[in-house]
């Protein structure tokens, strides 16, 4: 085959020395290979055979021997490419210490000036890669770009100076003048923007979009700044994404966080927070594990943590107050250290300062509360006015709507507790239950409009349909039932007590009467059953001959008592019997000296311990009256008989009385005869 030599040569015939110019020409290859340009003195190698190669340049390509389709422009362009193949070397030194390395492209004084084996390199500007050796596959483009890096391959450094101080840091992508300017070993980072993680060093996997975006950064990595400013103060915090100019612009330390919007986490410090809105979280320094969205949300939070801000300036004056959820426009918004509270709804919680343990969803639920704590509003308006009331529990819309200060109420149901103001321990459940309670206490109201007319009465039980009180004011009353109602403190109603048919049932399901019930009825304290039909006008001083019993429908009714027995010989007529031993007085009386009670009649230790049947006592006791009817009549006969001897011997005193009187009158007429004489 035709060989295609082609010699330039300056057709001049001494060597010209001005202006420091060498011009040479003779060629510069014994045996120049195929399709070689060779231009300057010492370009290309004596023994070159390789083809396609474009030399110009003092020394360009001096060692070039076996190398093809490279260019070389530039003295010592080149100068120990032996048999390396498609490099474009130009520039003064460019690529000069290539050997073997390939398809290389180096543009600018000295740039890759110390590339050995590096392949596959793009160098545009001034020392741009001087200093990579083996590292391949890099694109620096401007005056210094990768100016140090030696090793760190599958880098693209665009802009002055940009990645400067790269050494062995690998597959980075800087943009921008001085972007990534002291990068060392970081890897795999993205900065674009002028000075755009200017001070990383080992920072590896972060991506910074904006000027200034991660300036500061050093050892931080896989962090995402996108806008001017962001993350500027960024040292080795990690994990973070900003978006938004000047946004996370202060944080130093702080770990996955995520700051989207204009000047959002602008001092953040803290770790664990996303910010998203215009200004959000934006004063935040030591506050943790935060998120924040919407304009403002969590404006001068400082070192709370664990807070959800949902909203604009929802949260917008909190400061140390941790572990909050507020969501809706301006929720919670002038809380600063209240804590674990959870406001859900435009303006719900709004006025908010320190009271913590809230939990508020609807709009404007608990929007008043400042201090109060442990409330559970839920609906809108619901608890509206509470202030500094703790412990309340709310569900419905304007359930509660008007308390202030009363607290441990429980209102559920739409208006429920309505008016309640300072009550407290309610609890109002039902459409309206207790709406118009005021100041009472304690009170227990459970359906439909329950305990409708209850104002300031306290302590009171009202269950059911419309049951209520009569009157306003009273105190431990309870109705229970549908339209049940009550009229006075201190008493219990069951059932409406216009209803005629209504029946309580206690252990049956099937009650026939008023009160049906299965079982023991126990009264205690000594207890007593009133009952107004059953009047008793024979009693006098506890003692009555009537006594209550049922009839024979079961029937109370108030009858004289009356005992039965077995048979005949229960009954004490046989005291009448001929035959019957009647004891005589004096063993009575022997035995009532002995034993201290009648014979036959038990004692009364024996009553004590066993008792007695009633009829059998009866029969003993007409025993004893019959008894001591026979000692009567037989003492009526001695008497009687006494009583004749008595008349008779008043008979015979009678009969000398006359006669005594005889002889007295006999004895005056002798002696009156006697005195004649």
């Amino acid at each position: 085959m035709k060989k295609g030599y082609i010699f330039f040569a300056i057709l001049v015939s001494p060597p010209l020395l001005a202006q420091t110019n060498y011009v040479q020409n003779n060629a510069n290859a014994v045996n120049p290979g195929t399709f070689n340009i060779l231009i300057g003195d010492a370009a290309g190698n004596p023994g070159l055979t390789g083809n396609a190669n474009t030399v110009v340049g003092p020394n360009a390509g001096n060692q070039l021997t076996t190398g093809s389709r490279n260019v070389l422009v530039g003295q010592n362009s080149g100068f120990l490419v032996s048999s390396g193949t498609g490099n474009v070397l130009v520039g003064y030194y460019a690529g000069q210490a290539i050997t073997t390395a390939s398809y290389n492209v180096f543009m600018g004084n000295e740039a890759g000036y110390n590339n050995s084996s590096g392949a596959g390199n793009t160098f545009l500007g001034t020392s741009a890669g001087r200093a990579n050796t083996s590292a391949s596959q890099n694109s620096f483009i401007g005056q210094g770009a990768g100016l140090v890096n030696t090793t760190g391959g599958s880098n693209t450094f665009l802009g002055f100076e940009a990645g400067k101080a790269n050494t062995t840091g690998a597959e980075n992508i800087f943009i921008g003048a001085n972007s990534g300017f002291k990068t060392t070993t970081g890897q795999k980072n993205v900065f674009m923007g002028g000075g755009s993680g200017y001070n990383n060093t080992t920072g590896s996997s972060s991506t910074y979009v904006g000027y200034l975006a991660g300036f500061g950064n050093t050892s931080g990595s896989e962090n995402t700044f996108i806008g001017s400013g962001t993350g500027f103060a960024n040292n080795t915090g990690s994990y973070n994404t900003f978006v938004g100019t000047s946004s996370g612009i202060a944080n130093q330390f702080g770990n996955n966080n995520t700051f989207l919007g204009h000047a959002s986490g602008y001092n953040n410090t803290g770790s664990g927070n996303t910010f998203l809105g215009m200004s959000a979280g934006i004063a935040n320094q030591g506050g943790n594990q935060n998120s924040f969205l919407g304009a403002s949300s969590g404006f001068s939070n400082t070192t709370g943590g664990n807070n959800v801000f949902l909203g604009y300036e929802a949260g917008r004056t909190n400061t140390t107050g941790g572990s909050n959820t507020f969501v809706g426009v301006v929720a919670g918004r002038a809380n600063t250290n209240g804590s674990f509270n959870t406001f859900l709804g435009v303006s719900a919680g709004v006025n908010n300062t320190s009271g913590a343990n809230n939990t508020f969803l609807g709009n404007t639920a608990g929007s008043n509360n400042t201090t109060g704590q442990g409330n559970t509003f839920i609906g809108n308006r619901a608890g509206l006015s509470n202030t500094t009331a703790n412990d309340n529990t709310f569900l419905g819309n304007g359930s509660g709507e008007n308390i202030t200060t009363g607290g441990a109420n429980t209102f559920f149901g739409q208006a429920t507790g309505n008016n309640t103001t300072t009550g407290e321990r309610n609890a109002l459940i039902g459409y309206q239950a207790g709406i118009s309670n005021t100041t009472g206490d304690g009170n227990a109201f459970l359906g439909f409009q329950a305990g409708l007319n209850n104002t300031t009465g306290s302590d009171n039980t009202m269950l059911g349909y419309s049951a209520r009180p009569t009157s306003g004011t009273l105190q431990n009353a309870v109705a229970i039932g549908a339209n049940a109602t009550v009229a006075r403190s201190n008493a219990i109603v069951l059932g409406d007590p216009t209803n005629s048919s209504m029946a309580v049932g206690i252990g049956t399901n099937n009650p026939q009467f008023p009160l049906d019930v299965r079982g023991i009825i126990r009264l205690q304290n000594s207890g007593t059953i009133k009952f107004t039909h059953l009047l008793n006008p024979n009693l006098h001083n506890g003692t009555t001959d009537q006594f209550l019993t049922v009839n024979e429908v079961g029937e109370t009714v108030l009858a004289k008592q009356r005992l039965r027995i077995d048979n005949v010989n229960q009954w004490s007529d046989k005291v009448f019997e001929k035959g019957y031993a009647l004891k005589p007085l004096p063993e009575v009386e022997t035995h009532i000296r002995q034993h201290g009670h009648l014979p036959n009649v038990p004692s009364a230790e024996e009553v004590v311990k066993e008792g007695v049947d009633p009829a059998k006592m009866d029969a003993k006791l007409l025993e004893k009256i019959e008894e001591l009817t026979l000692y009567s009549i037989q003492q009526d006969k001695k008497v009687e008989k006494q009583q004749r001897r008595i008349e008779q011997l008043e008979r015979i005193s009678q009969v000398n009385q006359r006669q005594q009187k005889a002889i007295d009158e006999l004895k005056a007429l002798v002696k009156q005869l006697m005195e004649k004489k």
